[in-house]
């Protein structure tokens, strides 16, 4: 029996000893990596504040391809994003603040292997040399756990190669990407009742072709009782250097018989990417240049036609700097 309590006496004491030592180990960690990049702020911003496209550059999807991710809809400030996997564990990123061109915070929780939270951020700063972009992580270590766990993984050695690895990705990706004009937005699109004539015309009769089309869509309408709903719309189905085959539509508010060359139908629904222009029609090149550079850079698939809304009314503003056309590519 002598025996026995001696060994219990001698845990006592090592656990014991071990909170004890554990006051004095450091309370808080700190991980922090930079790298130079040539690219402007916004295009790097671009690849942070959208956590769906951290999937291009983060260090940690490769080494788990069977973990499962989780995004809400948010960019910017309130995004976030759950995982789970046997290699990356479990947890949530969030962000928390954003600074235009100067710096994004983030919270990080994770449950497994361990539960733990820290703040980090990705600062940006200018040098002779390119951006200069540092990413940092702080966290608190509890007592007396957190604080052990400190000293047995030492998170600088664990985390630092993974930030160094993160950040020379993101500017591969960045260095390379296309320069935008324009901002891209992704989102769902529901599925509208409209009426449309398909035509294929040539280039130069554009204008003339799309105003007696609608003007021949909106007769129809209200001659079977419906109403015009949403703003002109014009879906391309095929073109080149010469000729447009297109789609004249404007949504409706209820579906109606097709008659003559108008076709009543229900327009795409689905995931797209879209453009709000500002200008002439005769000028969009740029505006669908950026779109197609974001489908290839993002891996995206077009699925169908693009189309443009056209918000503004030629009529009423005469001024073509004025007018405001919104391009749609369907993707998946």
């Amino acid at each position: 029996m002598k025996w026995i309590k001696r060994i219990l006496l001698f845990i006592v004491i090592v656990i014991v000893l071990a909170l004890i030592i554990a006051i004095f180990l450091p309370s808080k960690y700190s991980v922090e990596r930079s790298v130079l990049i040539n690219a402007k702020e916004g295009k790097i911003m671009s690849q942070i504040v959208d956590l769906k496209k951290w999937d291009y550059w983060s260090p940690w999807k490769p080494q788990d391809t069977a973990s499962i991710y989780k995004y809400n809809d948010t960019i910017g400030v309130g995004a976030s994003m759950e995982w789970k996997g046997e290699i990356v564990g479990e947890g949530k990123l969030r962000l928390t603040e954003i600074i235009p061109m100067k710096s994004i915070s983030y919270i990080l929780n994770f449950v497994e292997p361990f539960e733990s939270t820290s703040n980090g951020s990705f600062d940006l700063e200018n040098d002779k040399n390119g951006l200069k972009v540092t990413w940092k992580d702080e966290g608190t270590l509890s007592w007396p756990m957190g604080r052990w766990m400190g000293v047995i993984m030492n998170f600088d050695k664990q985390m630092g190669p993974d930030f160094e690895k993160g950040l020379l990705l993101l500017k591969e990706r960045v260095e390379k990407m296309h320069d935008y004009s324009y901002d891209i937005f992704e989102k769902t699109v529901e599925a509208q009742t409209i009426a449309g004539i398909r035509e294929k015309i040539n280039s130069g009769d554009i204008s003339k072709a799309l105003a007696v089309k609608y003007g021949t869509i909106m007769s129809f309408v209200a001659k079977n009782g419906a109403k015009c709903t949403g703003s002109p719309m014009a879906i391309t189905m095929a073109w080149d250097s010469l000729t447009w085959d297109f789609v004249a539509a404007i949504p409706i508010d209820k579906e109606i018989a097709s008659g003559g060359k108008i076709k009543v139908e229900k327009s795409y629904a689905g995931k797209v990417i879209y453009i709000r222009y500002k200008g002439a029609y005769n000028k969009t090149y740029n505006a669908y240049m950026d779109m197609a550079a974001y489908v290839k850079e993002n891996n995206l698939t077009e699925v169908g036609g693009p189309w443009e809304v056209y918000i503004t009314d030629p009529m009423t503003e005469p001024d073509t700097s004025k007018w405001i056309t919104e391009i749609y590519f369907p993707i998946k």
